[in-house]
């Protein structure tokens, strides 16, 4: 349904239509994980910049952030650290921040959900005038040092600027 490189290209990390995720070790070609920690089909994968976390949104309409160097049958919770609940609908969309603090969420209730990855909780809601299918952080501070922007993408068919509460 979905896959993702990590960012330091030695994974990959795969999503299903009945909710769990894959992660690939492409150094072995072998399967490394399997995570279930949701309940319906997974929309969308983000890694953390230093590749250690995953976070995943579903149409259960939850994230879910995953420590991918805990074996899911190593610990309870299938390798999950958190799950993020707040989105009244479908999640089709996240992206982690180059920093790692912040993540992003997209979802079919028209909203975007800025959240604090360490607080565990969302910090800000944006809402949109149609289903948010593709958010991203701006990898770079813009030359002004201003950091914490994104841009959003969805049924409206335009793209939008933001600037993310809590980014500093």
């Amino acid at each position: 349904m979905y896959c993702k490189h990590s960012p330091d290209g030695t994974r990959v990390a795969m999503s299903s239509e009945t909710g769990q995720i894959y992660i690939f070790d492409l150094a072995t070609s072998s399967l490394q994980s399997t995570y279930t920690s949701h309940a319906m089909a997974v929309r969308t994968l983000a890694w953390s910049p230093d590749s250690q976390l995953l976070l995943s949104g579903s149409e259960d309409k939850r994230l879910v952030l995953h420590d991918v160097r805990v074996s899911p049958s190593g610990k309870p919770g299938s390798g999950a650290v958190a799950t993020l609940a707040g989105h009244s609908s479908w999640v089709l969309s996240t992206d982690i921040s180059p920093d790692g603090r912040l993540a992003l969420s997209g979802s079919a209730d028209k909203t975007i959900k800025v959240w604090d990855l360490s607080a565990r909780a969302a910090v800000s809601t944006v809402q949109d005038t149609g289903e948010v299918w593709s958010v991203a952080w701006r990898p770079k501070p813009s030359p002004s040092g201003s950091a914490g922007a994104f841009v959003s993408g969805g049924e409206d068919g335009v793209v939008k600027w933001w600037r993310a509460a809590g980014a500093g």
